[in-house]
């Protein structure tokens, strides 16, 4: 993976005097819309299209582009982009009936920027280079609150010859872009950045459950645990103003977290590479949705832990 390079650094602004593309955004969810948002905050044309009609009427007047359909979005836009909840989404609009590859101009740029397994990354990017249509992965790092912000990272899957398109348009809905290789390279990082990122979540949710249940006070404890060596983003960024203040409305959905994690552990499986913290971390998060939490943000395993401990549920003052 390519680092940054000193043109690309979190304090640049996007590459000015970048060719104007025309954008599609599909797939306006708690991520999309914010990046979709940030593209016509910018100035960027955007055709964007969803299944929630109420999402695309918020960016419409905000001065996005309707589209009709997902080949509305292709008939006019030179780059796309979609943001799918996981791989079945991501292969009906890519490859099913009416889809884009059905439908994307021959000259334009297909970006696929959801989290999916490694199979169906491949599978796109077979079925585009078929057609000889140009395909790349950009998952995004960093959470709902810095896209909100438009302060995305993206980790950037595509041969380098198109890079000089793609990555002005993504500077536009983030500040930093990884360069990872190939296609299918970003999904492949991303998968690794978010088994990371979830099993933290189990590991916060432990060590905050264990200072309530020793009687420590749990804004010393916090500020020791945020000031050393076990200091993670998740807990020093996410959880002061998330689930530590109450909060439990999804930044990142459990069940998102769920497909995520579990796509870790799938690729772990596929490529015959031992797991096992993530794949404890998996049940962790299979055994707090069917105890009803779906639909909270994954935060909320620190809850889920307190309760299963018959603890008080840890929160900051």
């Amino acid at each position: 993976m390519s680092r940054p390079s000193a043109s690309n650094t979190d304090t640049l602004s996007p590459s000015e005097g970048a060719q104007h593309m025309n954008i599609g955004f599909i797939g306006l969810g708690r991520m999309g819309l914010s990046l979709a948002r940030s593209l016509v905050s910018k100035g960027e044309v955007v055709h964007v299209f969803d299944l929630n009609v109420d999402a695309v009427e918020k960016l419409e007047a905000q001065g996005a582009r309707r589209a009709e359909s997902v080949a509305d979005v292709c008939q006019n836009a030179d780059i796309i982009f979609t943001m799918l909840p996981g791989p079945k989404q991501v292969k009906e609009v890519a490859l099913g009936t009416g889809g884009i590859i059905e439908n994307l101009r021959s000259s334009s740029i297909y970006i696929d920027m959801s989290t999916v397994d490694v199979d169906t990354v491949d599978v796109l990017f077979q079925a585009f280079t078929a057609k000889n249509f140009i395909f790349g992965d950009a998952p995004v790092g960093r959470l709902a609150a810095h896209a909100d912000k438009g302060e995305s990272l993206f980790m950037l899957g595509i041969a380098s010859e198109h890079l000089a398109k793609v990555e002005p348009i993504l500077y536009k809905m983030g500040t930093t872009v990884y360069h990872c290789g190939k296609a299918g390279d970003g999904t492949r990082t991303k998968l690794i950045n978010n088994m990371m990122v979830l099993c933290y979540c189990q590991i916060n949710s432990e060590a905050l459950v264990l200072a309530q249940s020793l009687g420590l006070d749990l804004n010393n404890t916090f500020n020791v645990l945020t000031s050393t060596t076990a200091s993670n983003g998740q807990l020093k960024e996410k959880w002061p103003n998330k689930v530590l203040k109450g909060d439990l409305s999804p930044g990142f959905d459990l069940a998102l977290g769920y497909k995520d994690i579990s796509l870790a552990s799938n690729a772990g499986a596929s490529s015959q590479v031992a797991l096992p913290v993530c794949d404890a971390a998996k049940n962790v998060f299979r055994m707090a949705l069917a105890s009803g939490k779906a639909g909270q943000d994954t935060s909320c395993l620190t809850d889920f832990w307190a309760e299963v401990n018959d603890c008080p549920k840890p929160r900051l003052k």
